[in-house]
């Protein structure tokens, strides 16, 4: 007698369990790579914000080396004297006119 050999037609147990980890595999890196982009999306959001401030700071310390600067100059610190803190030499009289301060 002969032996009949029946032929399946689905796919093998290990052949799905490969599929399904393929799959599985798959979406995990799917997943990761999302993450990533939207991480880096992120940082690049914060990189610019921090390049500003930056900016802003350099230019802000650029105006203030400029007044210390200028605070140097004898001609200025005797205008802020006489006009902010009404600072006279010794001997000068100072005349104010109604309407004036």
């Amino acid at each position: 007698m002969r032996k009949v050999h029946h032929k399946t037609h689905g796919i093998s147990f290990v052949r799905a369990l490969l599929y399904i980890g393929v799959v599985v595999i798959a979406i995990l890196c799917i997943t990761r790579f999302s993450n990533i982009m939207e991480q880096r999306a992120r940082l690049k959001a914060e990189n610019s914000s921090l390049i500003a401030q930056s900016e802003s700071l350099s230019e802000k310390l650029g105006q203030i080396k400029a007044q210390e600067k200028f605070g140097e100059d004898d001609a200025y610190i005797e205008s802020v004297a006489r006009s902010q803190l009404d600072m006279v030499y010794p001997g000068e009289v100072i005349f104010r006119i109604n309407g004036e301060n």
